[in-house]
């Protein structure tokens, strides 16, 4: 939801009072924008969010509109319900399961007339913890400086043994520092980001003969496994500067450095003989992965009137490295370099009306189409892309699994469009999605007359899809809203049963809004409803930490309603919410992956704060 550019009354005092006295400094004078910005040729500042609409959706799968499936608890390996197309057309590790907490938020570069800093702190019950500290500041006019620090302390829901038994653990930290001549001919962008993320694989909730559903939400419960664990430690250096020729003219280039280890451990003597279908190392109980690529582009861009436009050369250098493969023996080459050419454009045909495009072409022949228009009353896009399968999918030595593969490069297109009208008390947003794909390669759990049930899959036929949404809100009162989200899914083909997607999803808010005090006090207070209909949700594998197609174990449909207040008191925010309250009643709750429960009913506190000084 965009951020709203509501500012704060000024407070009446006396007069007697000096000028010394006033808050001179404030979300006004502290504003921030993004590198993006600076390379469309956008002269924009961005306030500092102080909006309280949505602030109560703190976890991953919320803030991501519940389009997400996780493991049940906050920090757990997460990947989207529907299939999206992805970022790149290049090789890619493949280890995707925590891409949403390292691209959790843009990096933001301030203009700060003072000090700026930011706290907030969430406290979720049974152990659950979030932080996240930003700081920054002009060393001068034209030079920012800050860094941003989060921080996920997570305890296990199962068993948890003690205050501190974590099941996940994870820091994160970016520092990052814009730099601007007199001339305004030369400008830089610099950042340095590093996630350590580590997770206690329990396996799921362990059955037994005669387990039913109502059993996975016993505070009894058991885990499968008891010592499993993974950790992936991500580091990118980020550089982006150019020279300003002429409003029409500027050369840049962009320097990417990139590195990602996963690593995964367990002690086989611990664990449940049964749950592992197969064994592949018998002597070793960790593996690991390390990918790493560099990547420079260089190019040219401008305004000519209302358009901008953008050419460019890029080469990315990209390597995966095995601690229990020997490379030498794959398929598919694990060192090699990319070359990409491309170009981008923006046209701003009036005040209200953009119209977007880009073009990229891979030396292999990989390639992205994509153009979006987008305005007061419509907008629509189209995305067709040609990528490379990930490393991991086409090969892997681990204790548990071992494949090598060399599978042909993937094709999607994807064409989605909305309709909007707005009036002073209802908003109406009808849409359709389009989506197909063709060569597609993802985990299935089949028979394959071997002992490795969980394999990779590319079908020769192609899935094809259709999903038509309407977003549709209203007021009434001036203070009462309902929000809604209703997306229908029909599958129209679906080779070798690759999509397995709920038929239905929904999102609703009701809520009070008001101000008081002068506009010094804002609130809210509502109920929050996510359901999705019955769907045989994507299953986990724990060696590998991949969700994989299955058809065994279909996750029922479960009302999500959490209820909630939210408040903005001057230069603060705090919220309480309440978890799941349907489980408060049923003693059952929701599974967004088979064996894995959901959050449990529970209260969580959270507040943030900002200090312009």
């Amino acid at each position: 939801m965009a951020q709203d550019d509501q500012g704060f009354g000024q407070r009446k005092g006396s007069r007697i009072i000096d000028d010394t006295t006033k808050q001179v400094y404030g979300p006004k004078t502290s504003r921030f924008y993004f590198e993006e910005d600076v390379f469309y040729n956008r002269a924009k500042l961005h306030y500092i969010d102080t909006v309280i609409s949505q602030f109560h959706r703190y976890n991953y799968v919320q803030r991501n509109g519940n389009f997400s499936q996780d493991l049940g608890n906050i920090g757990t390996s997460i990947q989207p319900i529907f299939i999206a197309p992805p970022a790149g057309i290049g090789a890619t590790s493949g280890f995707r399961q925590f891409d949403m907490y390292w691209d959790d938020e843009r990096i933001k570069s301030y203009d700060t007339k003072s000090p700026y800093s930011n706290m907030r702190v969430i406290l979720g019950g049974k152990g659950r913890s979030l932080t996240r500290a930003t700081f920054s500041r002009n060393i001068n006019p034209r030079w920012n400086f800050g860094f941003t620090y989060r921080g996920m302390f997570v305890d296990k829901q199962i068993q948890r043994q003690s205050k501190g038994d974590r099941n996940v653990k994870s820091n994160y930290y970016d520092i990052f520092t814009s730099f601007l001549t007199k001339d305004s001919t030369y400008r830089l962008f610099f950042n340095f980001r590093r996630s350590r993320h580590e997770t206690s694989e329990y396996g799921g909730v362990r059955t037994s003969p005669g387990f039913t559903y109502e059993d996975y939400f016993d505070k009894r419960a058991n885990p499968s496994l008891t010592e499993a664990f993974n950790r992936e430690l991500r580091m990118n250096i980020h550089l982006f500067h150019q020279f300003e020729i002429g409003k029409a003219l500027q050369l840049y280039h962009v320097l990417d450095r990139y590195r990602q280890g996963n690593a995964f451990d367990d002690n086989p003597a611990a664990e449940p003989k049964d749950y592992f279908d197969y064994t592949e190392i018998d002597t070793a109980y960790y593996s690991s992965v390390k990918f790493k690529y560099l990547r420079n582009e260089v190019g040219v861009k401008g305004n000519l009137s209302k358009l901008f436009y953008n050419g460019y050369y890029a080469v990315r250098d990209i390597s995966m490295t095995y601690d229990s493969l020997d490379t030498d023996t794959l398929k598919v080459p694990t060192n090699r370099l990319e070359s990409y050419i491309g170009g981008r454009i923006s046209l701003f045909l009036d005040s209200l009306v953009e119209v977007t495009g880009w073009a990229e072409l891979l030396d292999n022949g990989n390639y992205r189409i994509q153009g979006g228009i987008k305005s007061r009353w419509f907008e629509a896009y189209i995305k067709q892309l040609q990528y490379a399968p990930s490393f991991l999918q086409q090969a892997y030595r681990g204790p548990h699994d071992v494949w090598s593969n060399d599978f042909d490069n993937t094709n999607i297109t994807q064409i989605n469009g909305f309709i909007h009208y707005q009036s002073d008390v209802m908003r109406i947003s009808p849409g359709l999605t389009f989506t197909r794909m063709g060569n597609y390669v993802f985990f299935k759990k089949d028979d394959y007359g071997q002992p490795q049930t969980v394999l990779q899959v590319q079908t020769s036929g192609e899935q094809v899809w259709i999903a038509p949404e309407l977003r549709f809100s209203f007021t009434v009162l001036k203070h009462i809203f309902f929000r809604s989200q209703f997306v229908y899914t029909r599958v129209l083909e679906n080779a070798g049963d690759a999509l397995q997607l709920p038929d239905l999803f929904v999102n609703a808010e009701l809520s009070y809004e008001n101000i008081f005090f002068n506009k010094n006090l804002d609130m809210q207070a509502g109920i929050d409803l996510n359901w999705k209909s019955p769907y045989f949700a994507m299953g986990y594998d724990v060696p590998v930490q991949q969700f994989y197609v299955q058809q065994e174990f279909q996750v029922p449909d479960f009302p999500i309603v959490d209820v909630f207040f939210s408040s903005r008191i001057k230069r603060g925010r705090i919220f309480i919410k309440y978890n799941n309250l349907i489980q408060l009643f049923t003693q059952q709750g929701y599974m967004p992956t088979p064996h894995y429960p959901g959050q449990r009913n529970v209260f969580d506190f959270g507040f943030d704060w900002s200090f312009y000084d």
